[in-house]
């Protein structure tokens, strides 16, 4: 039987009533976690107040400040935009010395520095990871008294001229950001003693160097250098240095008068000549790092480096060791690995009686080691692995020996008895 159709006019649709609202991936999120447990929605609901509750938390450190009269104030991790009103309090706020504001998400370089700038007394502050960027503000440098200032982790690209004002400063840190150089009115630092510009675009850093004499620590690694001042020779108080992960080249002969140094870090560079010259008078050098350059030649002033422990030279274009490497005898770690022409291992290198770890792996043009190697009695690694094939023969002597000292010896091949095999040493 044919259906009746409904009666009204000719092509006339009724309306479907509307459907449900969309619902998103995030609202069905946020639905779950309530209902994850009976109190999960209370601690959800908080979550969402969770900047709300730290300007509390911050508030009351700034009023317990005030009430003790205290010198210091860290205000870490408060996920702080912006600094709070601190005008109201800043003359009962005078007593404060250091101020930590790290990991936060402080931006407005202007309304930070502004707001500060009334902390006259102010000597210790800490800005490191926020989200500072571009050109410093002028007002950082009403802050005179400062002694310690760390902006790490920002994206800072220019100081501004207004840190001449910054005559008390001693320690500096700025790494992690995106300078290209400093200006010249820091050589009105005359006190400073540390100065960390690590992992930035540093092209350049003038004749800075020369206007610190008190300077005991730098650190220029990871940057765009190509050479080291001439005016480092006048830091002679240098106890650390750190050029490495640059592009330099050469070795300024100067750098001879830096004679307080104990650690020198120029690895990752494209260094080819080490000058003798600046070995002889570094007789306080502990550390000395050459790995990844384009060393050919070790001179045998090296055997003037008589407070060595740390020497690292793998990663160059070596063929040997001068035998006056055994004058080294405070050695406890040698690297000598991935030199492809290496092929000289001194005997006198048994003097290095206090040496514990000696690297020789991915050097295929060393095909044996000297007997004298049993002589280093401190010995606790002997690394000899090979890219493919086991190449330096040991003898079996020298493994007994040094397993009796519970040296582990890695890779190398064991020399063959008469009328037997040889044997590839476990790792």
């Amino acid at each position: 039987m044919p259906k009746k159709g409904k009666k009204g006019k000719k092509g006339k649709k009724e309306k479907k009533p509307a459907g449900p609202a969309p619902v998103t991936t995030v609202q069905i999120i946020q639905d779950r976690t309530k209902m994850l447990c009976p109190r999960m929605g209370d601690v959800y609901n908080r979550s969402l107040n969770v900047e709300g509750i730290l300007e509390d938390v911050v508030d009351s450190y700034v009023y317990k400040a005030v009430d003790k009269q205290s010198d210091s104030l860290s205000l870490i991790a408060m996920k702080m935009k912006r600094l709070p009103d601190i005008k109201v309090h800043i003359s009962q706020l005078q007593c404060l010395t250091s101020l930590n504001l790290s990991k936060n998400s402080l931006f407005n370089g202007d309304e930070l520095f502004m707001a500060l700038s009334g902390l006259q007394n102010l000597t210790q502050l800490n800005l490191s990871e926020n989200f500072l960027n571009g050109v410093l503000s002028e007002h950082a440098g009403k802050l005179t008294k400062l002694e310690t200032i760390n902006m790490d982790i920002n994206n800072i690209t220019v100081l501004c001229p207004e840190v001449r004002n910054w005559t008390n400063l001693k320690i500096f840190t700025i790494s992690d950001n995106s300078l290209s150089g400093l200006p010249p009115e820091c050589a009105l630092w005359v006190g400073i003693t540390v100065v960390n510009l690590k992992n930035n675009k540093v092209l350049d850093v003038g004749n800075l160097p020369g206007a610190w004499p008190e300077l005991t620590r730098l650190y220029l690694g990871t940057n765009l250098l190509t050479s080291i001042p001439f005016e480092i020779g006048q830091c002679t108080k240098l106890r650390e240095v750190d050029f490495s992960c640059n592009a330099i080249q050469t070795l300024p002969l100067s750098l001879a008068n830096c004679t307080s140094l104990e650690r020198l870090h120029l690895g990752s560079n494209k260094i080819e000549y080490l000058p003798p010259e600046i070995f002889t008078p570094l007789a306080n050098l502990r550390e000395l790092h050459l790995y990844k350059n384009k060393i050919t030649l070790v001179p045998p002033e090296i055997g003037n480096l008589v407070s060595i422990e740390k020497l690292s030279l793998a990663s160059n274009n070596l063929r040997g060791l001068p035998d006056e490497i055994a004058a080294c005898t405070t050695l406890e770690e040698l690297y000598l690995s991935n030199n492809a022409k290496f092929s000289y291992f001194p005997g006198s290198a048994g003097h290095l009686r206090r040496l514990k770890e000696l690297s020789l792996a991915k050097c295929p043009a060393l095909k044996a080691l000297p007997n004298t190697t049993s002589e280093m009695t401190a010995l606790r690694e002997l690394d000899l692995r090979a890219a493919k094939k086991q190449v330096c023969k040991i003898t079996p002597e020298l493994v007994a020996a040094l397993k009796e000292r519970f040296c582990k010896v890695r890779g190398g091949v064991i020399k063959k008895a008469k009328g037997g095999k040889k044997k590839a040493a476990k790792a």
